[in-house]
Formats: structure tokens, C-alpha cells, sequence
């Protein structure tokens, strides 16, 4: 029964280690690496039972230093050394013990010195202390601590010797605490510096259940904790040196003597037990953790490894008890306690052990979730505590019958993960790095973190360490254009890759970091020098260098489309190019040589790249050189030196070949046209710029500039006359006119007169109208405008008169316009007539028409292929044309264009499918469709429309010809 229990609890904990390491490996996705975990991982405890045939049933274990002492019933006391095993000693204890029994045994960590606490089982005996020596079989009853019972004891980690157990603090069941130097020399016993050092309570009896005792390494920083049930108090001190020795343990106690119970520093957890316990995880003689058995749970801190100060505890918190599994537990192996407190417990450097009456509970001090959960068989006994070797770490637990050893097999293996989670990235470091795929995770997820938090390049630099995916990393950096750190791991990762096999990759990157370089260099004003010499370092590289060799062009171009001169100019230098010379001229100052040079070369790219800097100091040579050398120069790429604007000689010049480009090279390019425009309107060259738009001509189709844009300029320096003329090719008419009366009234007339929408025509002269005469007193000259323009009728410039003004001066006006209205009337009248007799004339025409008839002879041929017109079915045009069906089709099929000559096609297709389906109804008798027949018919019709549409050599298709070549001799017409 034992051993299949035993067997159900194995299994069950293996398959939820293993569902626990199956949903981890789908959880990790390492980037770069693959990993391969073993199926049969040990657990992290793996209990073993050892194998000690003692006598008796245990009442108390300890273990230090790999030393096992036992006290069994039977008031034995069994010392082993585990290392040793045959190491064995016996201790018979009971002549020391008559009257009393054991409470309590403590052993320090070398494992040298035992302590006994002893309390009377019956009145007439008194509390004692014995101590053991491992050299010794004799333990020895220490008189001074006579009448007080021992329930804690804090042992200097410091000590060494096995003879003395050094300046200790050891604390009793009414609060007192004594500091003493207890040891066994030969047969004598030691009982040195013995003395109380504080009181708890104050003076009430409550148990001290736990002291520890350090010393911070490498300094004379002392700390302190002491628990009782529900207080844990801590003391901080620096302590003197005198003679290499440490003054008294006392002195840590001074300064809080006369603190008042409510002003000490202590952690207070209310806790109904009877019992509690302290426990510390070390790290060179000093915790870097303890845990505080309560009622509510082990309360868990962290302390400062330099413990400088009185706040040495950093970090604090309270793990809970689990809930008892009872669906893990059968029937009959469910707990009778059924309280949630443990017995006692154990720290490791991860976990925490919890120790119930039947089963051993692990719970991770990271994640607070439970790893661990084995119960025991009723055969061992009920557990009565878990213990560890504060030196090595081994834990052992024991009933009353057996003991068992837990191995600790990789007890970090998933702390990583764990740190991971709660984004305690130095820890998760600390602990994956041995295995790369997990450390490359952890720096995965850090960079993550950082790039969440905007730190952009501290994200890439940790990018640059991991496998992460290039295209995903790349991309994250894209997205939100930071440039410098996506030039950083590109850097990186260029550093990793192998020059003899990955030149397409190297080529790629150093490309693509050219570009970036160049955007953050135009980009940043401000650090734009430390970037371009980041630049020029990357340009040093051996990798770019053999890069440029065979990807020159692609490089340059990159940076011509980036405007980057300097570094271009730079780059050639470097690869010994031509341009060196000019490089060297202008470096040098010497402007006339550099002129000279770009005079004998052939590179046009040479002068693309020089001419802006030599057109600052010689701007009449430069663009002398830019005329002769004519149609050989682009005169767009030419703009970086005609942008130089540095005095009026600059500005002639520029002009000048602006001029000659347009009107003798005939360039086209709008941005020369532009520029031209806006250096005649910006220097107020009014005549120019009006003979340049007379030039250009008033068909917005036609012209070479930009309209808006010239307008733009023209109204920002306030060339009106240009504005108008301008407004005019937009047709914006009524704008045009407006501007026009605000400074010449002849060209606002000039202007209306233009459109040809009579209707149109006339508003804009109203609106012209409207400005002269309003507030003028001259009628006379505002009757004018009746003879400039025609549309204009004496009625519509009645209104714009004054209310009181006499009819005597329009007396004329009005009679002319009677006149012309009469006239007007009267021409009307004989159209009418004319149209009449027309309309006759053509009905006439309508009805000799329809008698009308055309004779066919024999001998009469076919307009297309001169054989007799009888011989096929054909066409008769009204013209005397005459074709044959076929030859008209093929002759038409040259005439009309691709969308009609389909439509003819599919048309013929359609009627010969439908005929050959009447045909073959007709050869097997079978009825045929009435709507087949009309579809037929309907389809030839179609057709001799399109054919019979009109005459192929009179008609309108044959005058679309008219801008077709002659056929020559050899062509048939």
C-alpha cells in the first residue's frame, strides 16, 4: 500500500512538471537558436530516504556542515558525519536529562558546537543548557543560564574555531537576551563575556523565537533580527575594533534601551500560533533573505548587502500559506490538521519549503505560485519539521520513524523566466546565462521594454546582441524613424556578418546605412558635425571600402540625391578619382584654375558638381563657359550655381543664361522658365517680363511655365500689369478686369474685349462701365464707352447715372438706339422670310427625292476591284459608287477604327454561328426557331448598317484620311 502511494504521488508531480515545462517550451520562441530540452528533466526536490537503522523513534535533527545529529527517544544522541559515514558516535544523554526533558536543540554552522535546551518535567528541577562538543562525548550543564530556558540562538557565522563558539546571543522564553562565548577546551568548559544584553518584553514573558546575528562583509556593520511570535525586531550598529577583536554584542543593544516600546523598530503580525520561526538565506556569511514564520504567512525580506544603514531591510512582503490540495490527497491520506499554518519551514536560494504534518510544500519566492506538493505515506510517521544545512544548503526533513534528504537539482533553472515576467531584467540576466537561448530572450524582452519606453537606442543596443529577427527589428525602428538607432544595429549586425560569404548581405546593409547616414545628416542641424563624423568613421571601414569598389555609382548616386556634396567630393578623394584636382583647387582658394579645369574636362557631372561653388567668385566666366559649352549642359541640373544670388553682376549673369537657355537652347523645363519669372519680377523688370509672356503666348496648354506660380510671384512683388495679363490665360476674366481699372483703364478695356462669350463679354464691360461713370460728372465721355463696344445699349448704363440727371444729354444716345433697335427688326423680319422660303424649297426637294432612281448596266464594275458589279451581291451608294459587298467590308475595315472593326467581327462571327445551326436544322429536318430566324436577320441588318453607313471614297471616313501619306508608285491606290 505504502509503495503504490508512493508510486501515485511520483507520477502525479512528474506529469505536472512536465505539463508545466510543455507550456513554457510553447511560451519561448528563441530567435536564433534551437533549443531541445530533455523529456526525463529531474525535478527541482528530489527526495530520497536514507537508509539509518536507529533504535529508537527522533525526536529532534539538526545538520551543519554536513554533520546529522539526532536525539532519539531513548535519550541518545546520534552524531554522523555524512561525508564520512563511517564517522558514527553515540551520546547518552539521560543521566544529564533526570527530571527534564529536551525542548530545543541548536547547532552552530560549522557544525562543531551543539546546545540543548533542558526544562523540568516535574516541580523540584529547574531550565538548563547543555552543551556538546563534537570533540567531546561528554556534554556539560552551563550553570549561568541556570532557571532560563533557551528558545533561540544566534550563532556568529564568523567563527572558525571548533573549541569556541565565539560571541553569540542566545534569547529565552520570557524575552531576555544573553550574549556569551561558550566552548569546551579539553575537559574544561568555557563560559566567557556572559551577560544580558536586552529584554524583549519589556518585562513580559513572551518566547523569543529566532536570532540572527551578521556582520556585513568587509565592514564592522553588525545587523539583528530577533522574532517572536508576532514581532520581529531589528538592531543596526557599527562596532569598534580594539586589538582585531569586535567590541561586545552588547553595545549593538545600547542606544535601544531607552527607546520607547513604541518608537523601537519592529515588524508587528498579529498570529494566533503558539509557535514561530526565523530562517535566512546566506551569501557570504550574510543574508541576502530571511523568512518569518506567522500566522498570515512567511513574511519575506530582502536585505541590503552593505547594510550601511538602519533601513537594511529593502524589500518586504508576506507569502500566504496555499490552500490544501485535498482533490490531489485520496481519502485516507487526507490531512487531520486542517489548519493552513506549517510546522516549520526552510528558505533555499529560490523556494520556500513548507512543512505540514503530512506533506512537504515548495512555492517559488519569485512568482509565489507553487512548484512542489509531495505527502507522505502514514508508514514514515508524521513529519516533525524540515531542517537545512545553513553551510552546503541540504535540506532534510524527518518523522518520528525516518529521514529523508531533498537534492536540489537546478533549483534556477525557470528563475530566469520568472524574473522575466515580473521585468526584473538584471536578475533574468544574471540567471539565463548560461543557456544562450534563454539569455537571448531575456535581451530580447529588454529591448522591447526599452523600445516601449522610447529609449530608442539603448533598445538597439540590446537588439544587436540578440538573435531577434533583422526584418522585424528593422521595421520597429522604421516605424517610428529613428534613424540613429536603426543605424547602430545595422552597424552591428554588419560587424557579424563574414566578408567571403555574405557580400549581398554586406552590400544591402552598408547601401542602406549610407542613406540613413545622409537623411540624419540633412535632418539634424544641430548635431549634424558629430554625425558626419560618425559618417566619415563608417566610411574608414574596410567593409565600405571594398563595398564602393564595386558599387561606386549606386553610393554616389545616393548621395547626389541627398545633395550631399561634401561627402561626395570627400569619397571621390579617397578613391583617387579626377575630381581630386578640382578638390584640391577649391580646398586651395584657387577659383580660376578650378574654372579653367572644368573648361578642359569632358565630365559634365564635374560641373554639375563645382559650378555652384566656382559662380560665388566668377560668375561672368562661369556662365560664359555654361553658354559655350550650349546643349552639352543641362540646364536644370545647372540650378545649384544660378541659385547664387550674392550681388547684382551674379544676378545679370544668371539672367542672361536664362535667356539664352530659353530662347536659343530652347529648353523646356519648367523650374528654368519659373526662375526666369521670378528673378524679372523680384528685380522689377516689368518690359522683360511682359515681352517673356508675349513670347510664351496666351494658351495655357502652350506655355512653359508655371501659371499659378508665375501669378504667385507676380502679385508677391506687385507686378500688376504681369497679374493681369496672367489672370487673362486662367480665364479669370472678371478678376483680371477688377485689378486692370485699379491703374489703367485702356488695358481693363483691352481686357474685356478679349473672351469670346458674348455674354461674358458684356458683364465685363458693365463692371468697366460701372467704374466710369459712377462719380463722374463728364456724361459725355461716359457715352463713349457706347461706341467702343457694341454690346453695350444706352439702357444699361441708365442705372449707373445719378437720379437727377437730365435727359437732354442722352437725348442722342437714346435716339441712335431706337434706330439700331428698328433696323434690328426690320433684318429680322427678311431672315424670317428667307428661312421660310428655304424650308419650302427643301420640302420640295424631299418629295423629288423619293422618285429618284439609279440604273445598274451590265458592263458597270466595281468601285473597289474593277470586275463586273453583277457578278456578287453588292452595294449602291447615292454618289454612283458602286462596290461589291466583300471588297466594301475589306476596304471599310482599313477605314474604321479598332473599337468598330471588333463590333464588324463579332457581328460576322455571331450571324455565321447562327446560319450554320439553321442550315444544319434544315439538313435534319428539325424545326427551326422563329427567334433564331429574326436573330439572323436582325444580325444582317446590323451588318449592311455599318457597310451601307456611307461611300468609302466620298464619304467622311475618307476625309479622316486626309492627313495619311500618298501611296507610292509601287502601292496599289
Amino acid at each position: 500500500m505504502a509503495f503504490n502511494f508512493e508510486q501515485f504521488n511520483s507520477n502525479s508531480l512528474a506529469q505536472r512538471e512536465s505539463n508545466s515545462r510543455a507550456t513554457e517550451e510553447t511560451q519561448i520562441v528563441p530567435s536564433g537558436y534551437v533549443q531541445i530540452k530533455k523529456n526525463d528533466e529531474k525535478q527541482i526536490f528530489q527526495k530520497s530516504k536514507m537508509n539509518l537503522n536507529l533504535p529508537a523513534n527522533i525526536n529532534f535533527l539538526s545538520v551543519a556542515n554536513d554533520w546529522l545529529v539526532v536525539i532519539m527517544s531513548n535519550q541518545i544522541l546520534f552524531r554522523l558525519n555524512l561525508k564520512q559515514p563511517d564517522k558514527q558516535y553515540e551520546v547518552f544523554l539521560e543521566k544529564f536529562t533526570t527530571g527534564q526533558r529536551i525542548s530545543k536543540m541548536f547547532i552552530d554552522p560549522t557544525g562543531s558546537h551543539l546546545l540543548i535546551s533542558l526544562v523540568p518535567k516535574s516541580s523540584g528541577y529547574t531550565c538548563e543548557l547543555m552543551y556538546l562538543n563534537k570533540n567531546s562525548n561528554k556534554p556539560k550543564i552551563l550553570s549561568k543560564f541556570r532557571d532560563h530556558e533557551i528558545t533561540a540562538v544566534g550563532f556568529n557565522y564568523e567563527n572558525t574555531s571548533d573549541i569556541s563558539t565565539g560571541n553569540i546571543l542566545l534569547g529565552t522564553s520570557k524575552g531576555l537576551v544573553f550574549e556569551a562565548d561558550i566552548g569546551c577546551d579539553g575537559d574544561r568548559l568555557i563560559q566567557n563575556n556572559w551577560k544580558q544584553v536586552f529584554d524583549i518584553g519589556r518585562g513580559e514573558n513572551g518566547p523569543i523565537t529566532g536570532i540572527g546575528v551578521f556582520k556585513a562583509h568587509g565592514t564592522n556593520n553588525f545587523i539583528v533580527l530577533i522574532s517572536t511570535i508576532d514581532r520581529l525586531y531589528k538592531f543596526h550598529e557599527v562596532l569598534r575594533v580594539f586589538d582585531d577583536k569586535f567590541q561586545s554584542l552588547q553595545n549593538i543593544f545600547t542606544h535601544y534601551l531607552h527607546v520607547p516600546e513604541e518608537a523601537r523598530d519592529y515588524e508587528q503580525q498579529s498570529s494566533k500560533l503558539t509557535y514561530s520561526q526565523m530562517d535566512f538565506i546566506l551569501e557570504n556569511k550574510y543574508p541576502k533573505g530571511f523568512g518569518w514564520l506567522t500566522e498570515a504567512g512567511i513574511f519575506y525580506g530582502e536585505l541590503n548587502q552593505i547594510a550601511d544603514n538602519p533601513n537594511f531591510i529593502i524589500s518586504k512582503k508576506t507569502l500566504a500559506f496555499p490552500e490544501q490540495d485535498n482533490d490531489f490527497k485520496t481519502a485516507s491520506y487526507i490531512s487531520k490538521n486542517q489548519n493552513q499554518a506549517p510546522i516549520s519551514f526552510v528558505l533555499t536560494d529560490f523556494h520556500l519549503l513548507l512543512q505540514y504534518s503530512d506533506h512537504i510544500t515548495g512555492i517559488s519566492l519569485i512568482n509565489h505560485e507553487v512548484i512542489y506538493d509531495e505527502y507522505f505515506a502514514d508508514q514514515y510517521g508524521k513529519l516533525l519539521a524540515v531542517v537545512k544545512d545553513i553551510k552546503n544548503g541540504n535540506v532534510y526533513t524527518f518523522s518520528n520513524k525516518t529521514i529523508f534528504r531533498y537534492r536540489i537539482n537546478n533549483e534556477q533553472r525557470n528563475v530566469w523566466r520568472m524574473y522575466l515576467d515580473k521585468n526584473e531584467f538584471e536578475l533574468a540576466k544574471k540567471y539565463s546565462r548560461d543557456n544562450p537561448a534563454h539569455y537571448d530572450i531575456v535581451l530580447s524582452r529588454i529591448a522591447d521594454d526599452f523600445y516601449e519606453k522610447k529609449q530608442f537606442m539603448e533598445a538597439a543596443k540590446i537588439y544587436a546582441q540578440t538573435k531577434k529577427s533583422f526584418e522585424e527589428v528593422t521595421l520597429k525602428f522604421m516605424q517610428v524613424d529613428e534613424n540613429l538607432s536603426l543605424i547602430y544595429y545595422l552597424k552591428s549586425r554588419l560587424n557579424e556578418l563574414n566578408p567571403m560569404v555574405e557580400q549581398t548581405q554586406i552590400t544591402m546593409l552598408i547601401v542602406w546605412l549610407v542613406d540613413l547616414y545622409l537623411t540624419e545628416i540633412n535632418r539634424s542641424s544641430i548635431n549634424s558635425l558629430e554625425r558626419q563624423k560618425e559618417f566619415d568613421e563608417f566610411m574608414r571601414h574596410p567593409l565600405f571600402q571594398s563595398c564602393l569598389k564595386e558599387n561606386r555609382k549606386v553610393i554616389y548616386n545616393i548621395m547626389a540625391s541627398h545633395g550631399d556634396n561634401d561627402n561626395l567630393t570627400t569619397l571621390t578623394t579617397i578613391n583617387e578619382d579626377y575630381e581630386d584636382v578640382l578638390n584640391h583647387y577649391i580646398q586651395q582658394n584657387e577659383y580660376r584654375d578650378s574654372l579653367d579645369t572644368l573648361k578642359i574636362q569632358k565630365r559634365t557631372d564635374l560641373i554639375y558638381s563645382f559650378a555652384p561653388i566656382v559662380m560665388e567668385e566668377l560668375p561672368k566666366e562661369t556662365i560664359q563657359m555654361f553658354m559655350e559649352r550650349g546643349r552639352n549642359l543641362n540646364a536644370v541640373k545647372l540650378l545649384p550655381a544660378l541659385l547664387c544670388l550674392k550681388s547684382d553682376k551674379h544676378r545679370i549673369e544668371i539672367v542672361k543664361y536664362l535667356e539664352f537657355a530659353i530662347h536659343s537652347l530652347s529648353v523646356r523645363d519648367q523650374s528654368i522658365h519659373n526662375y526666369l519669372i521670378q528673378l524679372y519680377a523680384k528685380y522689377k523688370e516689368s518690359e522683360k517680363l511682359m515681352s517673356y509672356f508675349e513670347t510664351q503666348g496666351k494658351d495655357l496648354s502652350m506655355v512653359h511655365y508655371d501659371v499659378h506660380y508665375a501669378l504667385r510671384i507676380c502679385k508677391e512683388f506687385e507686378v500688376k500689369e504681369a497679374c493681369v495679363f496672367l489672370l487673362c490665360i486662367l480665364e479669370f476674366w472678371q478678376q483680371a478686369v477688377e485689378l486692370a481699372l485699379t491703374f489703367n483703364s485702356k488695358l481693363a478695356q483691352q481686357t474685356a474685349s478679349q473672351p469670346q462669350d458674348r455674354e461674358l463679354k458684356r458683364k465685363l464691360w458693365l463692371t468697366i462701365a460701372e467704374k466710369e461713370i459712377k462719380g463722374k460728372e463728364n456724361i459725355q465721355e461716359a457715352l463713349e464707352l457706347l461706341k467702343i463696344c457694341d454690346l453695350l445699349k444706352i439702357e444699361d448704363l441708365l442705372p449707373f447715372f445719378p437720379d437727377f440727371q437730365k435727359i437732354d444729354h442722352f437725348k442722342e444716345a437714346i435716339c441712335n438706339s431706337l434706330k439700331e433697335y428698328n433696323q434690328k427688326i426690320q433684318e429680322q423680319r427678311k431672315e424670317m422670310e428667307e428661312s421660310a422660303e428655304a424650308a419650302e424649297n427643301v420640302r420640295k426637294s424631299i418629295q423629288a427625292f423619293k422618285y429618284r432612281s439609279v440604273t445598274v448596266c451590265g458592263q458597270d464594275k466595281c468601285s473597289g476591284c474593277g470586275t463586273f458589279l453583277l457578278l456578287k451581291p453588292f452595294f449602291l451608294f447615292p454618289c454612283s459608287h458602286k462596290f461589291h459587298a466583300d471588297c466594301l467590308e475589306a476596304k471599310l475595315m482599313e477605314l474604321l477604327t479598332p473599337d468598330e472593326s471588333l463590333k464588324l467581327m463579332k457581328l460576322k462571327q455571331k450571324l455565321n454561328i447562327l446560319t450554320h445551326q439553321i442550315e444544319t436544322a434544315k439538313n435534319q429536318n428539325n424545326n427551326i426557331p422563329e427567334q433564331t430566324i429574326t436573330a439572323r436577320d436582325q444580325l444582317r441588318q446590323d451588318i449592311e448598317n455599318i457597310l451601307a453607313a456611307e461611300c468609302t471614297m466620298c464619304g467622311s471616313l475618307m476625309i479622316q484620311q486626309i492627313d495619311k501619306n500618298f501611296p507610292n508608285s509601287n502601292e496599289e491606290w
